[in-house]
């Protein structure tokens, strides 16, 4: 009886051992922390196959979710469950040589993949299964095993029926209308086991549902009967000199968009990946202005140039931007500086008290709301709308007297949506600064009706760009004093990170600046609304300086762009880059053939050069057709050629007078010289040698 009961709890446990086994996830997020790319932010999937080497086990992906000089520079890979973000296993050497991005030339489905050599044995996984040449035929039922789109769990499946199947792909049709965003490296499981039969490449529009595109796991199979190195594996950065531009460019996560079909039925395998923002591999430099080959002319600046620099996944990328500016009460008070150049810098009328009384400033063009705008106008002035449409939206927000949360009025509203239509945000931003500021600092609305028109949300005057990357630029001189009122700080900021949460699951980044000396005596809101979204932070202590300070915002993930005169290696002036990596600028250029290069180098420390040849003529030779976006720029271009003209010659005057100056030193020290002599002299003719005066 005993033994029996030993044998039924020894069953139980195995059964609830095993039972656990089987709730573990096979999947993992790859994230490349030391380069600043965690797993949270990681868009692709491993799954954990059963190995011969360290270990017992391998980390397959597919090869176009990570570049190879991305891997090179960070060293590791770390593999995280999807939702938790558990560390579960991390590796260092890729076992097998890694495939290429089925969208390059000559390359297919079956190849491209990648293995990683485990470097610890995979904690809190589950290790699938595979068979070379499985039988997997047309009609056949397998799952797709992936990340849920809510919820704690970190792993769910899909159910398929495959419709062609052949050496080199599968063809999965699901049965539920279901989002792949972020499965690209899922695994392809026979439905009734765990056998593991293909990898997810890509996902195409289905008659009901998606079309799931798959590698055969026999590449995989194949590949790892030869390991690298009899099993020891080689270093990531081992392959990255090998890494061809175009892999790099290819390097883009999986997502569902639509295919072009061909007359052959393939469809185009360039169209199947669309490029994720954020996870920047590629870099891509462009002169746009003037073409290759084109006769040109000058200025007295020089030949205008422009161009743009990006880092891509692929494919150029597109932006949308709202400016969330602060129109609390507080705003009305002095920046300390003269924004609109008037020669006066506005003062309190009441000094501190002045805006409590309503007394105003002396030059309300002087305030901080007008130093918000100026910044806002200086953020639109340096971007492309061919690349970036941008909307406008203010916050206030007034609580009632028994500190409710609801207002008399509304907390944010759109003042112009989503346009490329640049002039109505500059109408938009005249509207506002005519206006009273008026109420408290609601920041969380402000963030929410921001949130509401970058996705397109009910009640937006927007049309969203799912392609498009997604930015907030927040201005505020204060801290949150709203929905809950002034007393309930904790609540307020609450709001603020919950609406910030909102913004960071619609994939949207913001940009904050705190204004002067109260937002920066309790920045948490600013601070963490930025931290939460992966954007930046910026302390403005003095107000006066924003417009200086926001033209350091990059979200181009650019470090740096150059223009030079190659033959001279003489550089650009005046010259510009813009947040969203359009630059522009004047080159001074020899008479007859020039070369004009171009540099840049992005945030991850890639370089790339372009170059065009133009022929320089005296006089007004017949101009390139310059596109009516560049015209904005040139002109402001032009003016800061006439600033620094104007500059150059103050300073000539400057070193002029100075020359003057010294010269008339000198001639003063000569003549005090000489005077002492002939003074000397005219003593001793006159005998006076020791004589102190004669009296009458």
């Amino acid at each position: 009886m005993r033994r029996s009961i030993v044998w039924v709890a020894l069953a139980a446990g195995l059964w609830v051992a095993a039972a656990a086994r089987a709730e573990s996830p096979a999947i993992a997020r790859p994230g490349l922390s030391r380069i600043g790319i965690s797993a949270a932010d990681a868009r692709g999937l491993v799954f954990f196959l059963e190995s011969d080497l360290a270990h017992g086990a391998v980390a397959v992906g597919t090869g176009h979710t990570l570049a190879l000089e991305a891997l090179a520079r960070a060293g590791r890979v770390e593999f995280a469950l999807p939702r938790s973000l558990t560390r579960v296993a991390y590796s260092e050497r890729f076992a097998v040589p890694p495939g290429r991005p089925f969208s390059l030339p000559d390359a297919s489905l079956r190849g491209d993949f990648v293995v990683y050599l485990l470097a610890s044995p995979p904690q809190g996984v589950r290790v699938l299964r595979a068979v070379e040449r499985p039988q997997v035929e047309t009609g056949a039922r397998v799952r797709v095993l992936g990340p849920p789109a809510k919820g704690r769990r970190d792993e769910r499946d899909v159910y398929g029926t495959v419709v062609a199947a052949s050496p080199d792909r599968l063809e999965v049709d699901l049965d539920l209308e279901q989002s792949l965003d972020g499965w690209g490296g899922a695994p392809v499981v026979l439905a009734d086991g765990e056998l593991v039969v293909g990898l997810v490449e890509a996902a195409v529009p289905g008659a009901q549902a998606p079309r799931v595109l798959a590698a055969p796991i026999d590449g995989v199979l194949e590949a790892l009967r030869e390991p690298l190195e009899d099993g020891a594996g080689r270093p990531f950065a081992s392959y990255a000199s090998g890494a061809s531009t175009a892999e790099a460019e290819a390097a883009a996560p999986v997502e569902k968009v639509e295919a072009t079909p061909t007359a052959d039925g393939e469809g185009d395998r360039g169209a199947l990946l669309r490029p994720v923002a954020g996870d920047a591999t590629y870099l891509e430099l462009e002169i746009e202005y003037p073409p290759d080959g084109a006769e040109v002319s000058s200025t007295v600046c020089g030949s205008f140039v422009a161009g743009r620099a990006q880092a891509t996944r692929g494919a150029p990328r597109s932006f949308d931007v709202m400016l969330v500016i602060d129109t609390s009460r507080s705003t009305a008070d002095p920046s300390g500086t003269d924004v609109n150049g008037n020669g006066e810098v506005g003062h309190s009328r009441l000094g501190g008290l002045g805006a409590v009384f309503g007394a105003g400033i002396s030059d309300p063009g002087d305030s901080i709301l007008a130093a918000e705008i100026a910044a806002a106008r200086q953020v639109l002035l340096g971007l492309d709308p061919r690349t970036t449409r941008v909307g406008l939206v203010a916050f206030a927000g007034e609580a009632m007297g028994d500190g409710s949360r609801y207002s008399r009025r509304r907390p944010a509203f759109t003042v112009e949506g989503l346009t490329r239509d640049y002039d109505r945000v500059q109408h938009g931003l005249d509207d506002l600064l005519a206006s009273d500021p008026e109420g408290n600092t609601h920041m969380a609305a402000g963030v929410d009706q921001a949130t509401i028109e970058l996705l397109g949300l009910r009640g937006s005057y927007s049309q969203t760009d799912p392609n498009s990357e997604k930015v907030m630029f927040f201005f505020t001189d204060g801290q949150p004093t709203l929905p809950y009122g002034p007393g309930a700080e904790a609540d307020n900021v609450r709001a603020v990170l919950r609406a910030a949460n909102r913004a960071n699951r619609g994939f949207i980044k913001i940009h904050s600046f705190a204004i002067g000396p109260d937002a920066l005596e309790g920045p948490i809101a600013a601070v963490e609304m930025a931290s939460r979204t992966r954007g930046y932070f910026t302390p403005v202590r003095n107000p006066g300086d924003l417009v200086d300070i926001v033209e350091d915002v990059n979200f181009a993930e650019i470090q740096e762009v150059t223009l030079e005169n190659a033959g001279t290696h003489k550089q650009a002036e005046p010259f510009r880059v813009t947040a969203d990596g359009s630059w522009a600028g004047f080159v001074q250029l020899d008479p007859g053939a020039n070369a004009i290069r171009a540099a840049a180098v992005s945030e991850d420390g890639q370089s790339k050069t372009s170059e065009i040849h133009v022929t320089h003529v005296d006089g007004e030779a017949a101009p390139a057709d310059l596109p009516v976006e560049l015209v904005v720029q040139r002109n402001r271009l032009l003016e800061d050629c006439l600033l620094i003209a104007k500059q150059l010659r103050l300073d000539r005057e400057r070193e002029r007078n100075e020359e003057i100056r010294r010269a008339l030193r000198l001639e003063i020290e000569r003549e005090r010289r000489a005077a002492r002599e002939r003074a000397a002299e005219q003593r001793k003719r006159l005998e006076l040698e020791g004589d102190v005066g004669d009296e009458e």
